[in-house]
């Protein structure tokens, strides 16, 4: 299951409209739509602000075996993929631990761009 699907069903989960998610994460009503048909993937920090107006941590985003039953708006994870994959040597672009990684260095250049912003206003304000 892709992404965009598991943001569809976690969101619907949560009786939000794609309007009401993007409302709430501050982005147009066409990103969600084409984060949820697969035309665009999310950056990880639209992924985990998305993960956080849901509710959900960002690895059942990013997770196969997470999967949703909507029936009765409770999640369950399906799978024994977690315990499969932490002996699979093979790198897993969509794993979360790459996926937290690149969160984490995404935050801090964020960081960087607003220290060189305040530094770069305070040159030029001398």
């Amino acid at each position: 299951m892709s992404i965009g699907t598991r943001v569809k069903r976690f969101r619907e989960a949560k009786g939000l409209s794609q309007d009401d998610l993007a409302l709430r994460i501050d982005v147009a009503q066409s990103t969600i739509s084409s984060i949820e048909s697969d035309k665009n993937i999310p950056n990880s920090l639209l992924l985990s602000k998305i993960a956080k107006e849901l509710e959900v941590d960002i690895n059942e985003l990013l997770n196969e075996g997470i999967q949703v039953n909507i029936s009765n708006n409770q999640f369950s994870d399906l799978s024994s993929a977690g315990t499969i994959n932490q002996y699979n040597p093979v790198f897993n672009m969509q794993s979360p631990e790459i996926a937290q990684s690149i969160l984490k260095n995404q935050e801090q250049i964020a960081k960087l761009i607003e220290i060189q912003s305040k530094l770069i206003e305070s040159l030029l304000k001398k």
